[in-house]
């Protein structure tokens, strides 16, 4: 074979190679991925530590989860601003004992401050991206609504489900500027 020729071959065979790992990724099932930091170390959890910080006086506002009382509430605005949502956002997670630099990193990865986001196929929604496959009980009014969304999260971030947020759950693999 001549060095043209060899050439040729290999510059075709490194266009392809990303369509190949494209395609690629596909033929594995989801379940069956394993975190790089699982398979270095075996006894190594999969489940990553929860920062919660829980004031005195919030921790008898742990029993009511589900519902938002009084439905939902909106913004003068018909889509606030993001420095509004931040500060909201930001006010309610002190008010209710979260360390609000985790609900603002949650809200900034999920749906970069937009209270009208959707992802997965319209199953995600709001603000916080609530699943309407794994939370029903959240209307789409709710989900939403900056206000009822926020108090909804917080309280599942205080009750200790933080992992629901796959933005969380896989912050140290996915984001550089992952602060947990």
């Amino acid at each position: 074979m001549r060095s043209p020729a060899i050439k040729t071959l290999l510059k075709l065979t490194f266009c392809c190679l990303p369509f190949i790992a494209f395609f690629a990724n596909f033929t594995e099932t989801r379940s069956s991925r394993v975190p790089r930091e699982v398979t270095a170390a075996p006894t190594a959890s999969i489940a990553t530590p929860i920062k919660v910080t829980i004031l005195k006086s919030h921790r008898s506002e742990a029993a009511g989860l589900t519902r938002f009382p009084g439905g939902p509430v909106h913004f003068p605005a018909a889509v606030p601003t993001v420095r509004e949502v931040k500060a909201y956002v930001q006010s309610r997670a002190v008010q209710r004992g979260v360390d609000p630099e985790l609900a603002l990193w949650i809200v900034r990865h999920e749906s970069s401050f937009n209270p009208r986001a959707r992802g997965d196929g319209e199953a995600s929604r709001g603000l916080w991206q609530i699943s309407k496959i794994y939370h029903p009980e959240v209307t789409d009014a709710e989900a939403f609504d900056v206000r009822s969304s926020t108090e909804w999260s917080l309280g599942r971030i205080r009750s200790g489900n933080v992992n629901e947020w796959s933005s969380y759950r896989n912050c140290r693999s996915l984001y550089e500027d992952c602060p947990y």
